[in-house]
């Protein structure tokens, strides 16, 4: 299917409308009663999106004895910005930007697995490059610091490429890329889903590499983790339970992502197709839901912070045991095995 959009409208997805979201004035929504917990998110990357919108327009946070204040956010930089201030409490960050907060110290942990999604390089429909050999010679254009730059370079190697050699990286925003992919003035690019997914439903570019593994966080402000630890556990028994609803309603879920921007003109079959890549949207079971990040989901940030500081992108190498702490996660997956969660039980508090 070929989706026809306006050059503007191509760029502003895949930006995430960063310009035209200010930091100042984040969409916040509020519930009615319980402990209150500030999460920052944006609509952007699925799975994760379709979490936060559960929370929002399902008593499921309720039932958890927790008030949510969902503030929308446009990227990870802000919500970074925004746990290290205080404004939240809890955010979703990719793995790279998580590792980023730990590189600079932030005071920030990492508590818990939130999605899982798709990073690829492509190459437009005019290049006629079918796989990763043909990229030798080539640019590959793409935004520096984020997880989808790693899993590109990584990709490239093991091709037998060497970046800086046979193949070159160019820096460039996310508006720039996807007005140079709709008008096909270049061969190669990478990004992540929904956007990878976006792109092949267009007919613009095609998939030559991916990536399944990397992972969307969720990152506590220090304050929070230390201080309200029930809350916390709460906060996760939530967030699972908002993932298994999301699993067994997609037309729903799928809706409701489609609200709000950036994601009102994606369409359907491009979020589902998005979100089949993470595990846990085909959940058949609710401790088919796992909070708790895995020794190799760990392993692969102590990866990219060695990578991020080789690329001149951190400014040193931390020790990410030392901020990632798993054990309220834990703790959560063991209940969820002893209790269970009917998604059918869930009430929509707002449509």
């Amino acid at each position: 299917m070929t989706i026809t959009l306006s050059r503007r409208r191509f760029g502003q997805l895949a930006a995430g409308f960063a310009t035209t979201m200010p930091l100042a004035a984040p969409s916040i929504l509020r519930a009615q009663a319980g402990d209150v917990v500030k999460m920052c998110w944006f609509n952007t990357t699925t799975v994760s999106a379709q979490i936060a919108h559960v929370l929002m327009r399902t008593d499921i946070a309720e039932r958890n004895g927790l008030k949510m204040e969902m503030i929308q956010l446009a990227a990870s930089p802000a919500i970074t910005e925004a746990l290290v201030s205080g404004a939240g409490d809890i955010g979703t960050l990719s793995d790279f930007a998580a590792v980023t907060t730990m590189a600079i110290g932030a005071p920030v942990t990492t508590v818990s697995s939130q999605a899982i999604f798709r990073s690829a390089v492509l190459t437009t429909k005019k290049s006629g490059i079918n796989d990763l050999a043909g990229l030798k010679g080539k640019q590959i254009y793409g935004t520096f610091g984020i997880t989808a730059f790693q899993n590109a370079q990584e990709a490239v190697l093991k091709a037998g490429l060497t970046p800086g050699k046979d193949v070159t990286f160019v820096n460039v925003g996310p508006a720039e890329l996807a007005d140079a992919v709709g008008a096909q003035r270049i061969d190669a690019f990478f990004t992540y889903d929904p956007f990878v997914s976006f792109f092949e439903n267009s007919g613009h570019a095609k998939v030559v590499s991916q990536n399944v593994t990397p992972v969307i966080v969720l990152a506590a402000n220090n304050r929070f983790f230390k201080d309200r630890p029930e809350v916390l556990k709460r906060m996760l028994k939530a967030n699972s339970e908002a993932l298994f609803f999301a699993s067994q309603n997609h037309d729903l879920v799928n809706g409701w992502f489609r609200m709000l921007e950036p994601a009102k003109n994606i369409p359907v079959e491009v979020l589902e197709k998005a979100s089949s890549y993470d595990p846990a949207w085909s959940a058949k079971s609710f401790t088919d839901i796992k909070a708790t990040l895995t020794p190799a989901q760990i392993a692969k940030m102590d990866t990219l912070a060695k990578w991020g500081v080789e690329t001149k992108l951190l400014p040193r190498v931390p020790d990410v045991s030392k901020f990632v702490d798993t054990t309220i996660a834990s703790a959560v997956d063991k209940e969820a095995a002893a209790k269970g969660f009917d998604p059918k039980s869930v009430k929509i508090t707002r449509a």
